[in-house]
C-alpha cells in the first residue's frame, strides 16, 4: 500500500473515531439509549454499575484482539487497534467538554446519535479498519465456520438487545433499534457513496448506431458484448454501459430515438469506480496530495511576492 494512501486511511480512522465518540457522548449516553457490539455492552454496564465506558471497552477487547492477531490479517488488526484506541481516547476527552444538549424527544436523540455514529464508523470501515469487538469476532467466525459477517453481527446485537430488556424500559430498546438502523444506513452511504449508478444492458438490431449515440450525446463509455438469442439463435451485439441516475432518462431518449424496438435492462450498481464516476482509492489519494502541494506552492508564491514588494519599498 502506498505511504500516502496508508496515511489517508489512518486519518480517516482517527476522524471517524472522533465523530463516533461525539455521537455516543452527546446523544446516546445522556438519553440512556443503548448500542450494539462491545460499545453497547460497555454502555449497559456503565448504566448499571457506573463504570467507565472507555475502560470497559478496552478490557473487553483485550481477549478479542489477542484472538484477532492469531486468526486475522495483521494489517486489519492493527488498523482496528488504532480505531479502538482513538475511539476510547475521544470518548474520554469529549466527555469533559462536550455540551449535554437537552433532547425532549428520544427519536431526535436516536436520529442524531445514529447519524454521527454511522458517519464515524463508516469512515473507519472505509479505511478497512474497525473499532474491534464484534467485527473481529464475526471475521473469526466467518473464517472458521464460513458464517456470513452480517448474520453474525445481527445475532450478537440481537442477544445484547434481548438481555438489555431485563434492565431497561422497552422504549429505550425500541429507540436503540432506530439508532442502529440509521447507523447502518449512513455506514452504507459512506462506504458506497451517495451517487447511485445503474448498469444498463441494451439489445438492439442497430447496436453500433445506439452505442455511438450514447457516447456522442451522453459522453459515457460503452462496451459491446457478443450475445446469441436462445430462441432465434441469432447473434447480436449487447451494449453495456454504466450511467448515473440523473442521466438515465436521457439515455432512454437516446436509445429509443435510434431504435424504438430496442430491449433495455436497467439494474442498480452497488458501486462504480473509474473515469466519470468515483475515483479509485489510489487516484483519490493522488488528487488529495496534488491539491495539498498546489496549495503549499500558492502560499510560497504569495510569500515570495510579498517579500519582493517589501524589499523594493525599502
Amino acid at each position: 500500500m502506498p505511504v500516502r494512501l496508508h496515511s489517508l486511511k489512518i486519518l480517516e480512522i482517527i476522524i471517524g473515531s472522533f465523530f463516533a465518540a461525539i455521537g455516543i457522548n452527546m446523544f446516546i449516553v445522556p438519553n440512556h439509549l443503548l448500542a450494539g457490539g462491545v460499545s453497547g455492552i460497555s454502555i449497559v454496564l456503565h448504566y448499571i454499575f457506573g463504570w467507565s465506558i472507555p475502560i470497559l471497552m478496552l478490557l473487553i477487547n483485550i481477549p478479542i484482539f489477542i484472538a484477532g492477531f492469531y486468526k486475522l490479517h495483521y494489517g486489519y488488526v492493527m488498523r482496528s487497534l488504532l480505531g479502538l484506541g482513538s475511539l476510547t481516547f475521544f470518548l474520554s476527552i469529549t466527555k469533559a467538554w462536550l455540551p449535554v444538549i437537552p433532547v425532549n424527544d428520544l427519536f431526535i436523540a436516536a436520529l442524531f446519535g445514529g447519524i454521527l455514529q454511522g458517519l464515524g464508523y463508516g469512515l473507519i470501515f472505509r479505511a478497512r479498519g474497525s473499532s474491534g469487538g464484534t467485527d473481529i469476532i464475526s471475521l473469526i467466525l466467518r473464517r472458521k465456520y464460513s458464517l456470513n459477517i452480517g448474520t453474525c453481527n445481527f445475532l450478537m446485537n440481537a442477544i445484547i438487545m434481548a438481555l438489555s430488556l431485563g434492565f431497561f424500559d422497552i422504549k429505550y430498546v425500541g429507540y436503540t433499534l432506530v439508532t442502529m438502523f440509521i447507523n447502518g444506513y449512513v455506514i452504507d452511504k459512506i462506504q458506497l457513496g451517495l451517487d447511485k449508478a445503474n448498469n444498463v444492458f441494451i439489445i438492439s438490431d442497430h447496436s453500433n448506431e445506439v452505442a455511438e449515440a450514447i457516447m456522442r450525446e451522453i459522453g459515457r463509455g460503452v462496451t459491446l458484448l457478443q450475445g446469441r438469442g436462445a430462441y432465434s439463435n441469432v447473434e447480436k451485439k449487447v451494449i453495456l454501459t454504466s450511467i448515473s441516475m440523473t442521466q438515465l432518462a436521457k439515455l432512454k431518449d437516446v436509445v429509443y430515438s435510434e431504435d424504438p424496438a430496442a430491449f433495455m435492462m436497467v439494474g442498480e450498481a452497488v458501486e462504480v469506480l473509474g473515469k466519470g464516476f468515483k475515483p479509485s482509492p489510489i487516484k483519490e489519494s493522488e488528487e488529495l496530495e496534488f491539491g495539498l502541494k498546489r496549495a503549499l506552492k500558492n502560499i510560497e508564491e504569495r510569500r515570495s511576492s510579498q517579500e519582493k514588494k517589501e524589499t523594493s519599498n525599502t
